[in-house]
């Protein structure tokens, strides 16, 4: 018998995770499968025991090409992710697709966690930031939120640790949100999205959300770039205690515009077994008409028994089966919901016109066509701010006045300039998570941060990059180890 971390039981494990990146690389439409990572406060084997089941059903599932494993999914304090997949990938024989999260995650965690998923031969990983950690102090007024000691790493420093290694052992994605409803936040996430795909992501995954225009929007951005990463969706599926909650409760980055949430209870006023009847033909018409958009799978989260990961695989496969033809997805997509809008502000901003019109999913790039792009303006403050600075941190500048800059505007907080200069020299502790790289997904529709009712930081940023004519730098790619 072969003892975990033997060479026979490594290559075999490579072998098995490497065919997700295979399947991609081929083209096919793929489903994957998310299960949680369960929380610290449940025993492990009892809290994981519905997924292990549910791994077990999908061994015999030849359509599904993955589980997905999630890391501090809504709350920080959960078990092992490299553990959780680990049985998960014992019981179904499948690949994995390893999210990593930057919540309360440092340098030390991340390489600790890249290792831990090398020992088990799990290639292909989902770098993120990850949304607000639970354990981050709120304060309410001018001060704004409180300094969270452990802090966000970033996706891209996640990236920056796998794509540095040499063997190229890591298959690695990273994640985008394109459902944002003003220019600032929309073209903050694809500038970052094209920032990650220098830095070494192979394929980009998708928040979750309904609105098929975005789905669609994002796809005609990739081909205007001339991007032809693989690209897969994640759809949600919503439980009762969720539906119930959604007017008091906001899943940072997933936008559940009222008219829609309104719908969604009334779909669950009886039972459970009404509202999944009901949520059943809108994740199969999902499913189908991300294919037909250009996607190349669907990542399907909120699964939590077998039995209902036997229902929405067969709803699914029905849906790819009957829709092959884009006019005749699109119809029946518009006549499941009518005249409901999933745009969840008035007034809401789209990249491009003639989104979700009969014809082709993918018309010709000159009959393509760009709304409005109305950037915030920069201030004054920050405009002589970034032009200062510069001048003040470079070597030409009389040390006292150098020091004089970090008394006052850094605290001594060890700012990097290259931290600096990534911001266009504004100072990144305004962000909460103290990102340096760009935007995260989890800002309200209306633009504001998801720690309260400021806008977010990286407004101010996008603002001085088109000032100045430079909103190439936000795409930059991070440099390897």
């Amino acid at each position: 018998m072969k003892t975990e971390g033997s060479p026979e039981q490594l290559e075999m494990a490579f072998e098995r995770d490497s065919r997700l990146a295979s399947r991609l690389r081929e083209g096919r439409f793929q489903i994957l499968i998310e299960i949680n990572s369960p929380p610290l406060a449940q025993p492990f084997d009892s809290a994981l025991a519905l997924g292990a089941t549910m791994a077990s059903r999908l061994a015999r599932e030849d359509d599904v090409a993955a589980i997905a494993v999630t890391d501090r999914l809504r709350a920080e304090e959960c078990h092992d992710p490299v553990k959780t997949a680990g049985v998960l990938m014992e019981a179904s024989g499948k690949p994995i697709l390893l999210h990593i999260s930057g919540k309360g995650t440092d340098d030390e965690r991340a390489r600790q966690l890249l290792a831990s998923a090398r020992s088990r031969g799990i290639r292909s990983i989902l770098a993120l930031t990850g949304d607000r950690s639970d354990l981050h102090p709120l304060r309410k007024g001018i001060a704004g939120p409180g300094h969270y000691e452990a802090g966000y790493f970033e996706s891209l420093d996640i990236l920056r640790l796998a794509a540095g290694r040499q063997d190229g052992f890591f298959h690695a994605g990273a994640g985008v949100n394109p459902f944002k409803y003003n220019p600032a936040d929309q073209y903050l996430q694809y500038g970052k999205m094209v920032r990650k795909i220098a830095s070494g992501a192979e394929f980009i995954v998708t928040h979750a959300g309904w609105d098929m225009k975005k789905l669609q929007e994002l796809q005609w951005f990739l081909a205007m770039r001339q991007i032809s990463h693989p690209v897969i969706a994640r759809v949600l599926l919503l439980s009762m205690e969720d539906i119930r909650t959604l007017e008091h409760m906001v899943f940072p980055g997933v936008y559940v515009p009222r008219e829609f949430t309104a719908v969604l209870q009334r779909e669950s006023d009886i039972s459970a077994t009404q509202s999944l009847a009901a949520q059943l033909p809108r994740i199969g018409l999902q499913a189908a008409g991300c294919r037909l958009l250009g996607y190349s799978g669907v990542q399907v989260a909120g699964i939590r028994d077998p039995q209902t990961l036997e229902m929405v695989l067969t709803r699914i496969r029905e849906s790819l089966a009957t829709y092959t033809s884009y006019d005749h997805w699109l119809d029946s997509w518009q006549e499941y919901h009518g005249d409901l809008s999933f745009a969840p502000v008035p007034n809401a901003y789209y990249v491009f016109r003639g989104l979700l019109a009969s014809g082709s999913p993918f018309p010709d790039a000159a009959s393509v066509r760009l709304t409005g792009r109305d950037l915030p303006r920069a201030s004054g403050l920050d405009r002589l701010r970034g032009y200062l600075l510069p001048h003040l941190l470079s070597d030409r500048v009389p040390g006292f006045l150098s020091n004089v800059y970090r008394a006052v505007f850094r605290g001594g907080d060890g700012t990097s300039g290259e931290r600096l200069r990534q911001c266009f020299y504004l100072d990144h502790r305004r962000c909460p998570k103290r990102l340096v790289y760009g935007a995260c997904g989890g800002s309200t529709p209306e633009g504001l941060c998801e720690f309260g009712q400021r806008p977010c930081f990286f407004h101010r940023v996008i603002a001085l990059a088109s000032a100045r004519h430079a909103l190439d730098r936000l795409e930059e790619p991070v440099a390897h180890e």
